[in-house]
């Protein structure tokens, strides 16, 4: 299987784990000692499955989680390149009676034996303020750390 269909398979079943928390079925893509990075206003890094899972769910929790609809679109790529493949998205978020919230950013991911090594989101660096724009005028609390 090459790295985009890999990748395909593995955001699938991500998005699963989004609505039912079982973690268990993504151990399989990610090797041992593999890296999570974020970049930006969310900067962390987190080092092994159990601790980049841990780190997503406490993000899920307190962002993701908090409104009713979540859309994905891919605006950049996806451009593989050997082991690894990057792509743009945006993110919207929905709550009733709420404007949309919109997260930016682009995602990396690099392959080593046919799992993921590296993972790393960036956001973009205006997002910070437009998040605390957004839970100003929409008074709903977020926090969408990872640590």
């Amino acid at each position: 299987m090459d790295v985009l269909q890999e990748f395909m398979q593995y955001a699938g079943e991500f998005e699963r784990t989004v609505v039912d928390d079982d973690w268990t079925r993504l151990h399989r893509f990610f090797a041992p000692d593999a890296v999570y990075e974020v970049s930006g206003p969310l900067g962390c890094r987190l080092v092994g499955p159990d601790a980049i899972f841990a780190g997503i769910k406490k993000s899920l929790d307190g962002f993701d989680r908090k409104f009713t609809g979540r859309a994905i679109a891919v605006t950049s790529g996806p451009e593989v390149a050997g082991d690894g493949l990057r792509a743009g998205w945006e993110v919207t978020y929905t709550l009733d009676g709420k404007p949309p919230f919109v997260l930016r950013g682009r995602s990396e991911a690099r392959y080593r034996d046919g799992r993921i090594a590296y993972l790393a989101d960036h956001y973009e660096p205006s997002i910070a303020d437009e998040l605390a724009g957004w839970q100003a005028s929409s008074g709903v609390p977020l926090d969408p750390s990872y640590t």
